[in-house]
């Protein structure tokens, strides 16, 4: 008869247990959880988007017209956000930048009419004692074109325009004559703006 191996009498060996976090570490990590919880809360609240909106109005003409040399959006003329900030809770000595997102050109009315009439078409930011300076852009407008998102130029800081008494926002535009129907055209800009918060 073949002894049993010495190996089979033994006791199986208990799972080793892990030794209890000291204080020190326990402490260590939920400041760790709090701190990223902290961040995510001031990241949500020191940048605002703030959208601004304009309407336009090309009367019409024929191809022989005098072209135009930019679209007019009434709106833009003096811009002011003290209203807009104030309902966030912040003021214009509150904003550290300001960054533009989006610039959206749309066909409102008539319901057939396109942006045909328009070869390019860009935008610039302006305000007292500061340079003229290009924010978006559009090239080669396609034909049948009801809408168009507008390229927007990186790197620029919008805040002394912003947080300037006015900014005014104008436009050069290269053009094939003018519509066929007076045609009116939306424009929707959507600024990022990042704000001082205490404590974050």
């Amino acid at each position: 008869m073949t002894s049993p191996s010495p190996q089979a009498d033994r006791p199986a060996p208990l799972a080793r247990r892990r030794a209890p976090r000291s204080l020190a570490e326990s402490f260590a990590r939920a400041a760790g959880v709090l701190g990223l919880c902290a961040l995510a809360v001031c990241d949500s609240l020191d940048n605002i988007d703030v959208e601004v909106g304009g309407m336009a109005v090309v009367p019409p003409g024929t191809v022989v017209e005098e072209v135009l040399g930019s679209l007019d959006f009434p709106a833009f003329q003096s811009i002011d956000l003290s209203a807009e900030f104030e309902n966030q809770g912040v003021t214009k000595d509150d904003v550290d930048e300001v960054h533009l997102l989006e610039f959206t050109l749309r066909i409102e009315s008539p319901a057939d009419g396109d942006f045909d009439f328009l070869s390019s078409v860009s935008f610039f930011a302006e305000t007292e004692g500061q340079p003229r300076v290009l924010i978006a852009e559009f090239d080669e407008v396609p034909r049948g074109a009801r809408e168009l998102s507008m390229e927007v130029i990186e790197g620029v800081d919008l805040k002394p325009y912003v947080v300037a008494p006015k900014m005014t926002i104008t436009s050069e535009a290269r053009v094939n004559g003018r519509p066929a129907e007076e045609t009116t055209i939306a424009a929707d800009v959507l600024l990022d703006v990042d704000v001082s918060v205490p404590g974050c």
